[in-house]
């Protein structure tokens, strides 16, 4: 019969590879990087975002061409946002 010990090194062992077979974490700042993975986000939802929407997501686009990251991420956020909850 295996010890306590062997059990819990056993159970760790397998919590471990679960853990790690979780997707890489959203890289969430204010980062130009940010600001590219949201755009992406809203361009795979493609031509069926209203056009208020895309307005909105191009405009946060330029705020964060232009450097303005929060301002930019807050309006690519948004748009995201109002455009999945349309779905």
């Amino acid at each position: 019969m295996p010890t306590m010990s062997w059990v819990c090194a056993l159970l760790l062992l397998v919590s471990f590879a679960a853990g790690a077979q979780q997707a890489s974490p959203r890289l969430i700042s204010d980062s130009p990087e940010y600001c590219a993975e949201l755009a992406g986000r809203f361009d795979a939802l493609g031509a069926e975002a209203p056009a208020h929407l895309r307005l909105l997501a191009n405009e946060g686009r330029q705020l964060c061409a232009e450097g303005q990251t929060r301002s930019g991420i807050a309006k690519l956020r948004r748009a995201l946002k109002e455009a999945q909850r349309g779905e």
